[in-house]
């Protein structure tokens, strides 16, 4: 296995480690240049956002909703420049804002990642981390909390758990917010590990289109086909070196004789597992999940179960769940005009068992040893 396909499979099950990121994304460039194979989730300061709570009432049917608004809003506040914001939207009951990325580049910080074989899990708020660290009791009262950086601090304005207020401030000390207690202090240095309790905001930057299910089954398919094929290959090579120290053996233990011509019947066969493993080894893994999970996730909404691959005969099988039989088509059209696949066809479509939702599908292909990409 290539160290460049081994660090890309460890990124993919890899649990993320929280990475404190500033405007420029510094902290992340080094990281990425040190850590290869590891997943990060990005801690965001809050020197790179600005903040917006929606006003109660307004029709915001689900996050798109809230994120078209959220656009619309930062527009009018900062113009032109808000094109280029990222924009993170969250939705708890009643409640629901935005935040904006506007000190780090979110396409510059995925290509970072794809580029240094990190994975990069989520990108999100300082303040919504810390907020889901607060013990339950805390996150279930009413009054301030503040995320504080420095001579920037967030005040969190809670209603009964309820995020009623996000506003970001510049203040030379905590005196300048006010005589009132804040329910909580958060910096730099607070324990951000979650906590069981209330339901807190997740705004996170990553498209949520590019939050496909489809990774984590990939990948433990991929460790384990090349875990197996790895095994498989150790098991016949072992095979074979005890078979040829018995036949060594049993030559030194017979008379001595004329010799004859070695056989074809005579010589070690190497059994198909064995073959199966370098085949399943010799496999351009990176480019076949790589192009999987490209298509995976511009479809949306398919959910993928597994793959199974016979690298002898070139065979891939693909299974997964989707709403609509016209996207698996789709799909597998798509798979279709990858340079290296052929023959990709659904197979099969059938109502997911239960306890799943949506239609189960199955889709064969052809893959050729050199796979596109």
């Amino acid at each position: 296995m290539s160290e460049a396909l081994r660090q890309r499979l460890a990124a993919r099950l890899a649990k993320p480690r929280r990475v404190f990121v500033t405007p420029g994304g510094d902290e992340f460039t080094a990281w990425c240049h040190d850590m290869p194979g590891t997943a990060v989730e990005l801690v965001v300061s809050a020197r790179a956002l600005h903040e917006l709570v929606a006003e109660p009432g307004l029709p915001l049917a689900d996050l798109d909703a809230v994120q078209a608004y959220a656009q619309q809003q930062f527009a009018h506040y900062f113009g032109a420049a808000a094109q280029r914001f990222a924009i993170a939207p969250w939705q708890l009951g009643e409640s629901c804002g935005a935040s904006a990325l506007q000190g780090l580049d979110l396409a510059a910080l995925r290509a970072q990642a794809e580029a240094g074989r990190v994975r990069l899990a989520a990108v999100r708020p300082a303040w919504a981390v810390w907020l889901a660290s607060l013990p339950a009791s805390t996150r279930a009262g009413s009054g301030r909390a503040v995320w504080h950086e420095g001579d920037i601090a967030v005040v969190i304005q809670l209603d009964r758990g309820r995020v009623t207020g996000l506003q970001s401030r510049r203040v030379q000390s905590l005196a300048d917010l006010g005589a009132d207690a804040p329910l909580a202090i958060g910096t730099l240095d607070s324990d951000l590990a979650p906590q069981p309790g209330p339901a807190t905001p997740q705004p996170d930057f990553l498209p949520r289109s590019a939050r496909s299910p489809l990774a984590w089954p990939l990948a433990a398919t991929g460790a384990l086909v090349l875990a197996t094929a790895a095994w498989s290959a150790v098991d016949s090579h072992r095979t074979l070196d005890v078979a040829q120290a018995a036949r060594d053996r049993v030559a030194t233990l017979r008379p001595a004789a004329a010799p004859k011509p070695a056989s074809r019947r005579d010589q070690p066969a190497e059994n198909r597992s064995a073959i199966e493993a370098r085949a399943l080894l010799a496999m351009p893994w990176e480019p076949l999940l790589t192009r999987v999970e490209t298509a995976g996730a511009d479809a949306k909404t398919i959910a993928w179960l597994s793959m199974d691959a016979s690298a002898g005969r070139g065979e891939l099988r693909l299974e997964g769940l989707t709403p609509d039989k016209l996207l698996a088509l789709q799909l597998a059209e798509q798979l279709g005009t990858t340079p290296g696949w052929g023959q990709v066809v659904l197979t099969r479509f059938s109502a997911a068992e239960t306890g799943l939702t949506g239609q189960r599908f199955e889709i064969n292909a052809r893959v050729a040893s050199g796979g596109g990409s």
